[in-house]
């Protein structure tokens, strides 16, 4: 039932007539009528780039490409930074030579300086994943990690990783890719990972793109805590477990995305769910057969679409979606910003630039902010990853780290360069 409120009469006087209907004159000395404040401005500030990782640093890693050849995962623990990167080692590689995967390494957010030993904690599967899933068997690699507390106190590590299927043929590689995303999982802070199961698949086919010999990338993923609007959640600690929820960002192709906008041929920014204690609790049982189910896409204003298709080779379509950011756009990474209040996407546009928006919730965006548009000539810009300097890499205050691959041409690693940019934001 609604609450009527009593509103008293009240005398509003306008030029000569007052309320009860005499005559009044018009003050010698008028107050100025108050004007709303103006509109409120997103800016980003760029630095100048500096090299973090060069070729001859890679080469001199054991690295044949990458790292990162993805987004990037950032752990901060006693002032020690630790990543997570997708890469393939060389035949000098003392763990795991010549292997791709997702490898670990530490150092400065200015440079990466100090590799743990060199071994693969996520490989591609041959045989498909604990599940039978096939999406990983000829590419498997991620970056974002997320530190997870279960239900008695123990710590785990969750990874989104980047899988693909390969076949057809394409471009300079020789053959089509189909991607999709995976889920790992750490108890030991990262020394190694078990795969968890496939979470998000393109909602077309496998056969549908390898068959007609074309490409379909889903990005590198995300993994942003928010609660059921998509809103920034200032205390883990004390909200509410039933309005916590993972989403993950992603990129997806639907001929029924958008009618007539460029969604329905190119991938645009997508985004799914899942609630954030059913992950947390299925990865610390092993529950693997769960992962495939537990994530759902946004389409048409809900969170209603199953984000696999629940076939092991992807022979049938996982569920729509509707775009977030209905623009073509690849591999996002989003950070919160403590200064501004506003969460802050960063993602590939054609290969060749870097385009970042803002955003009260992770629903709600607001249109490519021009200051902070990042290219280099005709150079390569791929791989975007924001980063919080202080205890909580996904959270920034006003000055976060803007990662990425700087390269002449593409694919073209002996050219690539890993590359940062402090953003300095203003929002007033």
């Amino acid at each position: 039932m609604s609450k009527k409120i009593a509103v008293p009469a009240l005398c509003l006087s306008f030029a000569l007539v007052s309320c009860g209907g005499t005559s009044s004159t018009v003050p010698s000395n008028p107050v100025a009528p108050t004007l709303p404040p103006p509109p409120t401005v997103f800016t980003i500030q760029p630095s100048s780039g500096s090299p973090v990782l060069t070729a001859a640093q890679r080469s001199a890693l054991n690295f044949q490409y990458g790292p990162p050849d993805g987004t990037i995962g950032v752990l901060l623990n006693g002032g020690i930074y630790t990543f997570f990167m997708a890469a393939r080692s060389s035949s000098s590689c003392t763990g795991t030579p010549a292997v791709q995967g997702t490898y670990r390494f530490s150092g400065s957010l200015s440079s990466i300086t100090a590799p743990y030993p060199c071994s693969a904690q996520v490989t591609p599967s041959a045989n498909g994943d604990p599940n039978g899933y096939t999406f990983d068997q000829d590419y498997a690699g991620g970056g974002p990690v997320l530190a997870v507390t279960s239900a008695t106190g123990a710590s785990g590590l969750l990874h989104i990783y980047h899988g693909e299927a390969h076949g057809g043929t394409c471009g300079t590689t020789g053959h089509c890719t189909y991607a999709s995303l995976g889920m790992a999982f750490s108890q030991n802070g990262g020394a190694t990972f078990s795969k968890i199961g496939e979470i998000v698949q393109p909602y077309l086919t496998r056969s549908a793109i390898l068959g007609t010999n074309q490409n379909l990338d889903i990005g590198g993923g995300t993994l942003v805590i928010a609660d059921g609007t998509g809103a920034h959640i200032a205390n883990l600690a004390t909200a509410d477990p039933s309005n916590m929820y993972l989403y993950v960002f992603y990129s997806d192709r639907d001929p029924s995305a958008a009618t007539g906008s460029a969604c329905n041929q190119t991938p645009c920014i997508a985004l799914a769910r899942a609630p954030l204690a059913t992950v947390v609790a299925d990865a610390f049982a092993g529950n693997t057969a769960a992962f495939p189910g537990l994530f759902r896409k946004f389409y048409n204003g809900g969170f209603t679409e199953p984000a696999t298709s629940g076939d092991p080779n992807a022979a049938t379509n996982s569920g729509h979606y509707t775009p977030v950011i209905a623009t073509p756009g690849s591999f996002s990474s989003v950070l919160y910003d403590a200064s501004t209040q506003q969460y802050l996407i960063a993602y590939t546009t054609g290969n060749n630039a870097i385009s970042l928006q803002h955003g009260p919730t992770l629903l709600s965006w607001s249109g490519p902010i021009t200051s902070g548009a990042i290219s280099d000539g005709t150079n390569t810009i791929l791989y975007p990853t924001l980063v919080g300097e202080g205890t909580d890499p996904a959270t920034g205050n006003g000055d976060p780290w803007l990662f990425y691959i700087d390269a002449t041409a593409w694919p073209s690693w002996p050219s690539a360069t890993l590359v940062s940019r402090r953003l300095q934001l203003t929002y007033k």
